[in-house]
This record gives structure tokens, sequence and C-alpha cells, in this order.
């Protein structure tokens, strides 16, 4: 499996694939003085089939941010992870660009892929049945 560098990502348009606009518009649906953060991101992944890779608290790496999750959204040619943040007041969700989350949460986020594939395809029957 090779691996994205970061040369790579620069070669890409920065958010131009249909799966990232639309998951950008189902993430500006989402209220999250509603629903908890990880239900609101959890929501806009799955309406583009995506799924989040976890949700953890934003570090002070990224300005306005408490908390900060990864979506891994399926694309025709490869697998894009956006990252998800949470804005100081709770009340705004972003997708952070990623000169803001940085080389080492691309990396993890690309290892946990990774890790998740691996048990995947070692138990079958953790693999999604169909889709809803």
């Amino acid at each position: 499996m090779r691996m994205q560098t970061a040369d790579d990502r620069a070669a890409e348009p920065a958010l131009d694939a249909l799966e990232s606009v639309e998951f950008e518009l189902a993430l500006d649906m989402q209220d999250p003085t509603e629903q908890a953060f990880e239900t609101c991101v959890s929501n806009a992944a799955q309406v583009v089939g995506g799924e989040i890779l976890f949700d953890m608290p934003a570090d002070d790496s990224i300005e306005d941010a408490t908390r900060m999750a990864a979506v891994r959204i399926p694309g025709a040619a490869r697998d894009r992870i956006l990252f998800v943040v949470l804005d100081e007041a709770g009340s705004t969700l972003r997708i952070a660009s990623t000169d803001e989350v940085g080389e080492r949460f691309h990396g993890f986020a690309r290892a946990f892929v990774s890790v998740l594939e691996r048990i995947r395809d070692d138990l079958p029957e953790l693999r999604p049945v169909g889709t809803a």
C-alpha cells in the first residue's frame, strides 16, 4: 500500500472534489449547539458515504478550535481525509486547512486508516453490509 505524501496532496486541488463539497454542505446543515460534535460530524460523513475516524480535543496548534475529528471520504481516484474543527464557542463547524492541521495529524489519520483496513481484512464480520 502506497502512502500519500505531502507532494501528492500539493498536486490535488484543495477541496474541489465533489465528495468534499457535498461533505461541506452536509456539515453546514449540522448544529453543534443541538447535538454533540461527534454526532454532527458522523451525520455529515454518512451523507457522503464517509466515516469518522476519530474525534479528539484540539491542541493549541489550531486557532479557535476545541475539538477536531478526522473523516475519511471515499473518492473516485482515492479517499480523502478531511479534518473538522469545532470553534471555541461550540457553535460553528468548519473544515480545517491542510496547513492548520499539519503533517502529524494527517500521518496519524492515514495510519489509523491502515489499521482499520487490516482489521476489516482480518475480521470480515466487521465489514459494513450494504449501504444505508
